[in-house]
Formats: structure tokens, sequence, C-alpha cells
């Protein structure tokens, strides 16, 4: 043993000594957790991106049980990596410098139109200001998750701590479709049938845990792929299982499209070949499966049209294009329809002379329409096909199977929820919203350092 790691031991040992006799043993414990936490951070810094890896899991434990942090770590966790950043750029200056990549320009312009629509039209600008923040603080993460990963095996290791994070969830989520865990009345249209529950894991929404399911489902087919250890690929093929039978227990309609199209780039990027096997298997799904296949057959009824146009998302996606339709240029103010900064100050506008309530627009790209106009939509459907392109031009120039691999993995899952996001809200999850900018912060830092051996 070196002597660095004995005086390591024997400076926590008295730490630990002290603490336990003026704090206490759980407070001292949690002071050397810290400190060691801290101390790993320092010289490994590109460890501090797991912790948001886990970003589901962390958050949903502090809120209901860390009291006042619950609703405040993920900003302080934001500060602490700027700091990193900070350290690690004054630190490794000689090494690496600030690191640049094709999606800073198109955020900076989509951040910068949100900016001329909160300067603009803002209704009320306490609210417009919630607003703001709600689309554009989590896109945060991009610029401090590029900065902090280094090359290749950091990105893995970053993808392989998040696949096997949503693993153990869906795993828990099959558990819930066994024991039948109980699901609010409303998650099920009441002339539907054969829906015996819908699983949601930790989560609150059966979507939302469908959505980091089609994001991660094909990042664990590409560690499969890529895995030279027999017991490994195995490991990772059991998760993609999993993954998809939870999936399929979320009776998540949007989600299974999202996932649909993730797997369907997948095999277009892989071999096209395997077209024809997973239309195979997904006819095989929908026939072996009642509750699938009567999910899918009621979406195309003349039952389930009357019903959405009632109280479903049709009516509220032909509320949001009448909307849209009397302020087309730059909305109706963010934060002002159809999503939570909306319902949570229970705002209201006038749709064809009659006070409509605010609701869920079940919808991200028509919410960003109604609220933001023409500026803000085309700034968000600019700034989605960068994220496509700049994804698909790194698969194209990286020069190892690994990076390829996980590029590919990753742009799936992430086209996965861009297309999930015409369904649902999802980017008004913080959760969502941070793992994807994470994940093209991943995808970038690969573009990076190929980009280098390129111009080397």
């Amino acid at each position: 043993m070196s002597k660095r790691n004995v005086a390591l031991i024997i400076l926590t040992g008295l730490l630990l000594g002290l603490g336990c006799g003026t704090l206490g043993p759980v407070a001292a414990l949690a002071v050397v957790a810290v400190v060691v936490a801290v101390s790993v951070i320092l010289c490994r810094y590109e460890v501090a991106v797991f912790i948001l890896a886990a970003f589901g899991v962390i958050d949903t434990v502090l809120r209901a049980f860390g009291g006042a942090l619950g609703s405040v770590w993920d900003e302080l966790f934001f500060i602490l990596l700027v700091m990193l950043w900070i350290f690690k750029w004054i630190a490794n200056r000689k090494d690496e410098g600030f690191k640049t990549s094709p999606m800073d320009i198109p955020l900076f312009i989509f951040i910068s139109a949100m900016i001329i629509c909160l300067i603009i039209n803002s209704p009320d600008y306490s609210i417009a200001l919630e607003g703001f923040r709600a689309i554009v603080q989590y896109m945060l993460w991009y610029f401090v998750v590029i900065q902090l990963l280094r090359g290749e095996k950091t990105a893995k290791g970053v993808t392989t701590f998040f696949v096997i994070v949503v693993g153990l969830l869906a795993l828990h989520g099959i558990y819930q479709y066994i024991i039948g865990v109980e699901m609010p009345a409303g998650w099920v249209d009441q002339n539907e049938a054969g829906v015996r529950t819908r699983v949601y894991s930790i989560f609150t929404s059966p979507n939302i845990f469908g959505s980091l399911l089609t994001l991660a489902s094909p990042m664990a087919i590409s560690l499969a792929v890529v895995n030279k250890n027999t017991k490994g690929k195995i490991l990772f093929a059991i998760i993609v299982l999993c993954m998809m039978a939870s999936l399929v227990f979320t009776s998540s309609r949007g989600a299974w499209i999202g996932f649909a199209v993730a797997i369907g780039i997948y095999v277009l990027l892989k071999d096209k070949r395997l077209i024809i096997p997973c239309i195979v298997c997904v006819v095989l799904v929908v026939v072996a499966v009642p509750s699938v296949g009567n999910r899918i057959s009621y979406m195309l009824s003349p039952e389930y049209i009357e019903s959405s146009l009632k109280g479903g998302r049709l009516v509220r996606w032909i509320t949001g294009l009448k909307i849209f339709a009397n302020q087309p240029v730059f909305g109706i103010g963010l934060g002002h329809f159809g999503g939570a900064v909306a319902i949570n100050h229970d705002l209201q506008t006038i749709v064809d002379t009659e006070v409509v309530k605010t609701f869920y627009m079940d919808n991200y790209w028509l919410k960003t329409a109604v609220e933001s106009g023409i500026v803000g939509f085309s700034a968000f459907a600019a700034l989605m096909y960068s994220v496509v392109v700049n994804g698909f031009r790194t698969m194209k120039i990286a020069s190892t199977k690994l990076s390829r691999e996980l590029s590919t993995g990753i742009m799936a899952g992430l086209c996965g929820v861009i297309v999930h996001n015409f369904f649902e809200n999802v980017f008004e999850v913080p959760m969502m919203t941070s793992l994807f900018w994470m994940f093209v912060a991943v995808v970038m830092n690969i573009w990076y350092y190929e980009y280098k051996k390129i111009n080397n």
C-alpha cells in the first residue's frame, strides 16, 4: 500500500473520529461521504455527470424525503457543475481548452428567440419569465456536460450507468404489472377494455416512464452489440427485454410510437435487412398481447375519435390550433397556455368567444407554437433538426466501433423522444429535458474528439 493511500486512510479515520465525537455518527458519516465524493470528482471531474444520468431517481427521492432541498437540488447541482468546469479549465488549461460543437449556435439561436418572445409579448411578465425558465433552464446542462466529459470511454461509462439505472426501473415496472398496481381511472378511457393496469415505476406518469424507456432502449441495444464480453452482451440483452416489456406495460401509445421510430432509425442505420423481422415482431406483439392490440385498435375506432373530441387529445389540439391562429407571430406568451406554468397559475383564455381554462396540450410542438408563435416554433423545429443532423454527422465521422455504436444508439433514442413530443409534453418534465440535452452533449463530445482526430 502506498504512503498516499495510508495517509488518506488515517485522515479519513481522524475525520470520522472527530465527527462522531462532535456531530454524532450519522452526521459524521455524511461529512466523510461528501469529502470523499468531492475528492473523487475533483480528481475525475467527469464522474459528476453520472449523477445527472440518475436524475430521475435522485429527483424523485429528494422531492419525497428531502424537504426544501427537493425543489432546488438541480439548480444547486448545476451551479456545482459550473464551478467544477471552472476548476477543470484552470487545472487542465494546457491539456484541454473550451470545447465548441455544431450545436452551440442552434441553441443560442433558440434561446435568443425565446428572449425575443419574452420581451415583445408578455401579458404577465412574471409568468412569462417563469415560462422562459421552464423552457430554457434545462437546456443549459448541455453546455456544462460537454465541457466535463472526456473521450469515448467516458461517453460509454455515462451511457452504461444510465442504461443500468433505467434497467432497474424497468424491472420495477414489470413488478408493478405482476402485482397489478393501482392506477387512476383517468389513465384509461371508460370505453376501453382490456387494460388491467399501467405501470409507471417511481414516476407519476406512465407516459413519461415510457419516454424514458424509449430514450434508453436503443442505447442498451448498442451496448449489447459493442460489448466484447459474452456475459456483458447477455446482461444488456436482458436489460433490453426488460425495458421493452415495461414499455408495453405502460400502455403509452405515444411512447410506443416514439419507440417504433427509435428502433426503426436504429435498424435503418445498422442493417436494413432487419426491417422485416422487426415488423414481424411488432405484429406478433400486437396479436399475442391483447392489451396492446386492444389499445391500438381502440385508437383507430370511431369511439376513440368521438371521446377524444369531447375531452381528449384531439379537442386539445384543435383548441391549441385556434389559439395559434389568433396570435400566430409571437404566440399568446411564454408560460400562458398548454403547460405546467399556466396550470399552476390557473390561467385561461378566450377561444371562439368562450373562456377556456388551460390544460396540458399533450403535444409539446403545438404548445411551443401556441405560446411563442411562428418565431418560437420555427426556432424549436430548427433546433431539433440540428440535433438530428449533427448526430448523424457524428456517426459518419466516428472512427471506432464504440463511438459509432454509442452515437447510433443515443441518436435513435433522442429521435424517439423528439417524436414522442408530438403526443405528450415530454419536455415539460425536468428529468426528460435534462437527460435529453445531457445525451446531446455526449454525442457532441464524441464529435469533438473525432473532429480533432481528423484535423490533427
